[in-house]
C-alpha cells in the first residue's frame, strides 16, 4: 500500500545497528512528529552525504519538534561497524530484506538510467558535495536501483506528507523539510 497524505502510517517492523531483535514503528512514534525517510543503503555515496546532512542539522528539526528516521536496506551490523552508536542523532531502521519498501510500495527504477532520470545535473552536483566531505561507496546492499522515498507523520498518526521520487535525488532538502513542520 502506498503511503498518502491524510491516511494513517501503518506499522512496520525494522532492525536497529544499535538493539538486538525487531522494533516496531509504533512503539518508536509514540505521539511524535516524525519524518521518516527511506534512502537505499548505508554504502550508497549520495545517501551517505545525506545522513551527514541530516545529523549535522538535526536540532533544527528537534527545535520544531521533530524527529527523523531513515530507512536503509542495509545489514544492521554492517551500520553498526560502520556507524557507532551516537553517530547519528536520529533513529536509524535497517530492513536487509526489504520488506518495508514492499510494503509500502516503494519501487525501485526500471534500470539504472531511469534511476538518474531527470536528475543528472542534481545527482552529479551531490556526488561532489560528497568527495568533498571525504564520502566514498562502500559496500554494495539491497537493490541498487531503489528509488528513495520520505513522509511527515504527525502526533497522531496520519501522514501528512508523501513523496515517492522519480529519481535518486528527488527529495525535499532540509530546508523544505523543515519548512513542512
Amino acid at each position: 500500500m502506498k503511503l498518502v497524505t491524510g491516511k494513517a502510517m501503518p506499522d512496520f517492523t525494522y532492525l536497529s545497528p544499535y538493539s538486538e531483535g525487531e522494533k516496531k514503528f509504533s512503539e518508536y512514534a509514540q505521539g511524535k512528529k516524525i519524518f521518516i525517510v527511506f534512502l537505499r543503503y548505508y554504502g550508497c555515496t549520495v545517501c551517505r552525504l545525506d545522513l551527514h546532512i541530516y545529523a549535522q542539522r538535526m536540532k533544527e528539526f528537534a527545535d520544531k519538534g521533530a524527529q527523523l528516521m531513515v530507512v536503509l536496506q542495509s545489514d544492521p551490523n554492517l551500520v553498526k561497524d560502520e556507524a557507532p552508536v551516537g553517530t547519528f542523532p536520529y533513529e536509524i531502521a535497517c530492513d536487509p530484506s526489504q520488506a518495508v519498501y514492499k510494503q509500502f510500495e516503494i519501487e525501485p527504477a526500471k534500470n539504472m538510467l531511469s534511476l538518474i532520470g531527470g536528475g543528472l545535473v542534481s545527482a552529479v552536483k551531490k556526488m561532489n558535495a560528497a568527495k568533498k566531505f571525504g564520502f566514498e561507496h562502500g559496500e554494495y546492499e539491497g537493490n541498487e536501483q531503489q528509488l528513495p522515498a520520505m513522509v511527515l507523520v504527525d502526533e497522531n498518526g496520519t501522514i501528512t506528507f508523501s513523496h515517492y521520487a522519480k529519481n535518486l535525488v528527488d527529495l525535499p532538502g532540509v530546508d523544505e523539510m523543515l519548512a513542512k513542520l
